[in-house]
């Protein structure tokens, strides 16, 4: 059966995809189906297919081919392929609304690619290819124009309103002088660092006094967790000199890909979770990197200064004829996050062996019931 994809939360409603049908999870429901979205691309229809997904899942592994937004009322917004999909009535009908670059991926682009911020939705595109790299905006998520466009980076990776001092931020790659982490200023994207893969984020988390991310990097040697505190940001109307050096509060042996901030009985955590990813990086050094670690969710909370890691969950990717055959592609694997309005961190492990395509529930109480992981190394301590 298609796995379940985690959509967005909003007013205490999850909403979510399986394959192209759209529709919303709860815990005693399971996920009831609303409507579908018409789509055109062959790999999302393919892997939608009642007889055909079925064996591409065990060829290639589960692939990724949609994402769900609400952008207020009872509008939605979805991307399957290189089509971006609106709906005004809480995901019964859709209409195509705007083309993403011809090279885009399976899912169009990233889960973390649309922000809502003021009266405005932008939407940052996922180009693999030579396309520009362009951030989108809207009023009402039917028409767009581009709010920033950029020849020196490859794509964006994710938009973020940081909600206490309502700035919008930035994530960009893939390689050294492509990567960085900013804010939108006057229509401009304003690196506040850049020129590592130290700066190649995919997710970022905001607490009151710090932004915290982990590298986007399969082939470093340490694959870091960083906090950089707000009093080493510059104002956006600074001109800085040189930049910030964000402090490292952990290690993991996997790229990081998304992040969540709760706040429970007064404490902020912030839990993390890796990809399995697959082949080589070709924006790095030549090598495989770490694509055979498995996908971990991970938290830390204030208390600790976010220094001391639990590990929350740990899935092996699933095992395809590409696992066993080089020759034939494998799907990534991960752990997609969102938190309900009570708290609950909702963790959605797809392509993986064991409950790919659920969604499970975990409560910041039991986080500290957790594995502890080793600051240095990533491992189980």
């Amino acid at each position: 059966m298609t796995g379940l994809k985690l959509g967005g939360v909003a007013d205490g409603v999850v909403h979510a995809t399986r394959g192209l049908s759209t529709g919303t999870w709860s815990r005693p429901r399971g996920f009831e189906r609303v409507g579908s979205l018409p789509a055109s691309d062959a790999v999302a229809r393919l892997s939608d297919a009642p007889v055909v997904g079925p064996v591409l899942d065990r060829v290639t592994g589960s692939v990724t081919t949609t994402n769900l937004w609400p952008i207020g009322d009872e509008r939605l917004l979805a991307t399957a392929g290189n089509e971006v999909f609106r709906s005004t009535d809480c995901g019964r009908s859709w209409r195509l609304v705007h083309r993403l670059p011809e090279s885009s991926g399976p899912m169009g682009v990233l889960p973390t690619a649309v922000c809502r911020h003021g009266d405005r939705i932008f939407l940052a595109e996922y180009p693999l290819g030579d396309e520009a790299a362009k951030v989108l905006v809207s009023e009402d998520g039917r028409r767009w124009s581009t709010f920033v466009r950029r020849s020196d980076v490859r794509h964006f990776h994710g938009v973020f309103r940081d909600p206490y001092t309502g700035s919008l931020w930035g994530t960009t790659g893939d390689t050294d002088d492509e990567s960085a982490i900013g804010r939108f200023v006057d229509g401009e994207f304003r690196a506040v660092g850049t020129g590592s893969q130290t700066w190649r984020a995919v997710g970022l988390a905001f607490t009151p006094d710090a932004v915290l991310w982990g590298m986007d990097c399969s082939y470093a040697p340490r694959i870091e967790i960083l906090r950089l505190p707000r009093d080493e940001i510059p104002s956006a109307d600074e001109t800085p000199i040189g930049q910030p050096v964000p402090e490292v509060v952990g290690a993991v042996d996997a790229p990081v890909f998304y992040a969540e901030t709760i706040r429970a009985d007064g404490t902020i955590w912030v839990v993390l979770s890796t990809a399995s990813t697959t082949g080589m990086d070709t924006t790095g050094p030549g090598t495989d990197g770490n694509q055979s670690r498995p996908v971990r969710v991970i938290a830390a909370s204030q208390r600790s200064g976010y220094e001391q890691w639990y590990q929350l969950a740990e899935f092996e990717r699933s095992t395809t004829l590409g696992t066993v055959l080089p020759s034939v592609p494998t799907a990534n694997a991960y752990a997609f996050l969102a938190t309900t309005p009570d708290g609950t961190l909702l963790i959605n492990p797809f392509n993986t062996r064991r409950n790919h395509g659920v969604i499970l529930e975990r409560r910041p109480e039991s986080f500290t019931e957790a594995p502890r992981l080793s600051a240095d190394s990533g491992n189980l301590e």
